[in-house]
């Protein structure tokens, strides 16, 4: 009988797996890039898109436990709207192109 792999046996997916995938997946993203040479010039990027986006949730989850605790109105953001990750860049509709590079010049 052949042994069964991850994939016939519906484990659930670790952490870890995951964030492996995510970060195939944007390192992916980024080899498309015309103005990247190498891991050199990639690694600068993506560790700056990952701080950013960390940072992002960890204030998703304070302003979540401000309004929980009633504090929602003392609550002040370490990095205001617009230039919270989730503003920018996290759905679909992200700026990127000609926009993004103008949402950073001339804010």
């Amino acid at each position: 009988m052949p042994k069964r792999t991850t994939s016939q046996t519906n484990k659930p997916v670790t952490t870890a797996q995951r964030l492996g995938s995510m970060i195939k997946s944007a390192r992916d993203i980024m080899r498309k890039d015309k103005g990247m040479n190498g891991e050199l010039d990639r690694l600068p990027q993506f560790t700056w898109i990952l701080f950013l986006q960390l940072l992002d949730d960890a204030e998703n989850i304070r302003e979540e436990e401000a309004f929980l605790e009633g504090k929602f109105d003392k609550y002040k953001p370490l990095i205001q709207s617009p230039y919270r990750w989730g503003n920018w860049a996290a759905h679909d509709e992200g700026m990127s192109g000609d926009d993004l590079l103008k949402f950073i010049n001339n804010d």
